[in-house]
């Protein structure tokens, strides 16, 4: 049972396991050509809670070093509703040059079996400063966030993870396609080296970039380390 809670509580990372860990990331986006580098830190608890802190770096055409910005999320497992399914809130705050984003949310998870879990995430993320929306008024560029997680242990080394996410804007703003709402669709792969490595690759697709012409295809390579 304690596995079960563990994975639904923590949006259903591969091989998740109780202490703290360390994770490095390179992420590159096909329509901006720019790459994106992560550190981050994070503890799980033996109840399934956790914590998470990242800094990320926009290293462009990897001829710059330059700050994006932090990010910390917390999540608690509150309420197991049977022995498969458990409600789990968190939130996020996300920090940058500009001004930060505070974004609550509520994730209903379901272990189908040891070997598969689903989870559904609702998140609403909020601008805590205000830009132009497209009447030239000054606002907040708000969105609502829902998430699926489907994960899957293929086998004792690797595991498989697909997460579309939907996000719809509240406010006169458009995403980088054009429109109100944007498409972004997750698979990640990730291996169980030994009882402390865990490297993994993501491939996503992030809907059109209007103003690069093009489809945005991103790449992320990582590493976590659990001590």
């Amino acid at each position: 049972m304690k596995r079960t809670i563990l994975l639904l509580a923590v949006a259903l990372p591969a091989f998740c396991q109780a202490g703290g860990y360390l994770e490095v990331r390179e992420a590159w986006n096909s329509a901006s050509e720019e790459h994106q580098f992560k550190v981050g830190a994070g503890y799980n608890f033996d109840n399934g809670a956790g914590v998470l802190f990242q800094t990320v770096y926009n290293t462009a055409e990897l001829d710059q070093f330059k700050h994006s910005f932090d990010e910390f999320e917390g999540w608690y497992p509150l309420w197991e509703i049977t022995d498969k399914l458990t409600l789990s809130p968190g939130g996020i705050l996300n920090s940058t040059s500009a001004g930060s984003t505070t974004s609550p949310y509520v994730q209903l998870g379901y272990g189908v079996n040891p070997d598969l879990a689903v989870a559904f995430k609702y998140r609403y993320n909020h601008m805590n400063y205000q830009t132009r929306d497209i009447n030239s008024e000054m606002n907040y560029n708000d969105n609502h966030q829902l998430v699926m997680v489907v994960n899957y242990k293929i086998n004792d080394s690797l595991t498989y993870e697909f997460e579309p996410d939907l996000y719809l804007n509240s406010g006169d703003y458009n995403r980088k396609n054009g429109k109100d709402h944007s498409w972004e669709l997750n698979h990640k792969f990730s291996w169980k080296i030994t009882h402390h490595w865990r490297p993994f690759v993501q491939l996503s697709w992030l809907d059109r970039d209007i103003n690069n012409h093009a489809e945005q295809y991103r790449i992320r390579l990582g590493m976590r380390y659990y001590f």
